[in-house]
């Protein structure tokens, strides 16, 4: 069973698309925290045949609750991978972001040596438009740095650099044989024991659609979410001049359309691809993740043992599962979850 694990608060809509589209770009079970209560996704997820959802709030942190979205990610994705380490079922766990889908090739996942543990999905950033009638089929492709340089003298990228072309992050996402000795975090899988990332490797057949602000109203939303997370935006060095300027407007007062017409504004000066422009170059990559097929539902009695994992991990300190803070108390709690679960 391929599964993936995510941390979200996002729409009923949202939520669907996402479930759908990585069911069909290659996960067999999704695990969904729920980082707020979120009743009509509750709704949707409820008795969902491929969906493990966990309401990770309120007393699921318990006393403890971490107080930035990123911290709450880590802790939600190590314990899950560890929680199905050890069962033969649970071949690998991937972590992802609510605008994030799987683009696997099963085939490379199923060739890989037994020796390798951890992969990376490698973004592709879906093109953004400002009013699209649907959602986007074509996406950018990591470039080289001859394409970047060209870009840039086009005028269509501000640097010849990647982090002008792409709006998100650039890593990519972690993959992880799940292990007792590594831990799946948001971009790296840690190994406990030594406390250094886990090198994943790379192909072509493993990547990941990023629908990273991908129109004018997803920009807006994205980026609200972000300012109201319980992280500091303006301290990361490729956000803050963004994340200043929109804290700056929310904050004038203005009357709704006027502060609607200026993010839309922002959405132009620093989202909207040039699409006409990447179209002709070649650069653009189409992939249509609502028309592949998957693959037969895993076993019940599969999908019974992970949802009697996560039941009962509830109650569990979730302090001792943070990847670089774990130690022999950890692997206790882990054997106690695990104990009698086939």
């Amino acid at each position: 069973m391929i599964i993936s694990a995510s941390t979200v608060k996002d729409s009923r809509e949202n939520v669907e698309k996402f479930v759908h589209r990585n069911l069909r770009g290659g996960i067999d079970h999704l695990v969904i925290f729920l980082d707020a209560p979120l009743p009509e996704v509750e709704d949707l997820l409820d008795g969902h045949p491929d969906v493990t959802y966990v309401r990770a709030y309120g007393d699921w942190w318990g006393p403890m609750r971490p107080g930035g979205l990123n911290s709450r990610q880590i802790n939600n994705a190590a314990l899950a991978s560890q929680l199905v380490a050890g069962f033969p079922w649970a071949e690998w766990m991937f972590m992802l972001d609510g605008d994030e889908v799987a683009h696997l090739d099963l085939r490379v996942l199923a060739g890989l040596d037994p020796a390798v543990r951890a992969v990376r999905l490698l973004p592709m950033e879906a093109a953004s438009r400002l009013h699209p009638e649907s959602d986007p089929t074509l996406f950018k492709r990591r470039l080289d740095a001859d394409e970047l340089q060209l870009l840039h003298v086009l005028g269509v990228i501000k640097e010849p650099k990647l982090r002008s072309y792409f709006r998100g992050h650039m890593s990519g996402k972690p993959g992880v044989r799940p292990s007792s000795d590594l831990a799946l975090g948001v971009h790296h899988v840690v190994d406990i024991g030594k406390r250094d990332r886990v090198k994943g490797i790379v192909d072509p057949g493993l990547s990941l659609l990023h629908y990273e602000s991908h129109n004018g109203d997803e920009f807006v939303r994205k980026w609200m979410a972000l300012l109201s997370s319980g992280v500091d935006v303006r301290q990361h060095k490729k956000r803050a001049p963004l994340a200043r300027s929109l804290t700056a407007l929310l904050s004038l007062g203005l009357p709704e359309d006027e502060t609607a017409a200026f993010l839309e504004r922002l959405f132009e000066r620093v989202a909207l691809d040039d699409i006409e422009t990447l179209s002709r170059l070649k650069l653009l990559v189409e992939v249509d993740p609502d028309a592949a097929e998957r693959r037969p539902r895993p076993p019940e009695h599969e999908i019974a043992a992970l949802r009697e994992l996560l039941t009962r991990a509830y109650d569990a300190p979730k302090q001792l599962f943070r990847p670089r803070s774990q130690g022999p108390r950890t692997s206790k709690v882990i054997a106690k979850l695990q104990r009698g679960i086939r």
